[in-house]
Formats: C-alpha cells, sequence, structure tokens
C-alpha cells in the first residue's frame, strides 16, 4: 500500500490525519503517538492502527495544523501529503480497476480465453468454450430429467444467478452507462516543484 498522509479535516486546535498502511504497521502506531505527544503544545494524541486515523488536538497558538503535519512527516519518513479536497492514491487505482477490470478478472479472463482458443484449435473452429459449455449443461440437464423422469424446480441460488445474468446481458446498455460511486476524479498529478516541497501550500485552518 502506498504511504500517504491524508489531511481529512482541520480546525483551530484539532487536525484529523488518515494514514491507511497503518494497518499493515500497527508497531508504528504507538510511536508515532508517544513522539507526537513530545511535541511542545500539544495537547492529546490518538492513534487508531486498524482505521489509520490520527487525531490530534492542541494549543491553536503554538501549533497549526501545517506544524502537526510536519510532526508526522518527520515521524513516519512519509512525504507525500493529501490535502482536504484532493483525493487519496487509491482513488486513482479505483478508476483504473473499473476501466480496465480488476487484477483477479483480468487473470481469470486470460486464462478462460486461453481455454477458449485451445478448444477453437481442437475442434478447428467449429465450437468455441461458450458453445461446448451451454451444450453440456443442455445435455446434463436433459440427461437428468430422463434419469429422473422428473421436472425439478431449480434451487433458489440457481434462480438467483439466472436472475443477475439476464439482467447483466439485457440490461447491458444501460449497465454500460452507468457511474460507478466514486468519490470523485482521479487525483490531479503534482508537479514536481510541490513533489520536492510538499509544504508548498499552507494547509487551510
Amino acid at each position: 500500500m502506498a504511504r500517504y498522509i491524508y489531511v481529512v479535516h482541520v480546525l483551530p486546535g484539532r487536525v484529523r490525519l488518515r494514514l491507511p498502511w497503518l494497518r499493515e504497521h500497527a508497531s508504528l502506531a504507538n510511536a508515532l503517538a508517544e513522539g507526537l505527544m513530545a511535541v511542545q503544545g500539544m495537547d492529546e494524541v490518538e492513534v487508531r492502527p486498524f482505521t489509520g486515523s490520527v487525531l490530534c488536538r492542541h494549543d491553536p497558538e503554538m501549533l497549526e495544523a501545517k506544524d502537526v503535519v510536519r510532526e508526522v512527516r518527520e515521524l513516519t519518513g512519509v512525504d507525500l501529503v493529501i490535502r482536504p479536497g484532493e483525493e487519496p492514491p487509491e482513488e486513482a487505482t479505483l478508476f483504473a480497476a473499473l476501466e480496465t477490470g480488476s487484477d483477479v478478472a483480468r487473470a481469470t479472463s486470460r486464462f478462460v480465453k486461453g481455454l477458449d482458443v485451445d478448444v477453437l484449435r481442437a475442434t478447428h473452429g467449429r465450437v468455441g468454450l461458450g458453445v461446448l459449455m451451454s451444450m453440456g449443461f443442455a445435455a446434463a440437464g436433459v440427461a437428468k430429467v430422463v434419469t429422473t423422469r422428473q421436472l425439478p424446480m431449480p434451487d433458489w441460488f440457481n434462480l438467483a444467478w439466472w436472475a443477475f445474468a439476464t439482467f447483466t446481458g439485457v440490461e447491458r446498455a444501460a449497465i454500460n452507462n452507468t457511474e460507478s460511486p466514486v468519490r470523485g476524479p482521479p487525483p490531479r498529478a503534482s508537479t514536481p516543484e510541490e513533489r520536492e516541497d510538499p509544504d508548498s501550500e499552507d494547509l487551510p485552518s
């Protein structure tokens, strides 16, 4: 997970940050809390590794929000600061996955396409994997009805799956024209000057 400091909100004497990577490095939470409490003007620090939340209450006459963020940067060694109104890096990852599919989905797609090529090669292009599977399921259904001499009702999960498959097939236009509920557009790429000087812009107070 990319390491960054996300400024959730800033109020006089109160700063809430989010460090999602703390979930994977919970041992750093105590050191971070102790380091922040040692800063002059800091009144209270709450660090929650599971959520990555860091809440700092401080004397606004002695510390500003940018001072708190600077201390967190120094204690964690993380320079990337995402300010209020900007989107965290994982949003760009989400947009990329929505555009091209998730890693698992693409890997599965490559595997299935490979099988399809093998089937087409074996049948000299006469039958593809989709047709072969459809014919196989149809034959299995007919064999079961002939063997049992009954026409049983499908299980609920089969009906649910068929409903889903029918919806995704029939309503393809609606699905393609529906936006996914991601918080906002991909984050703006920072300039080389901004990457060299993360404090180039003051945090809002």
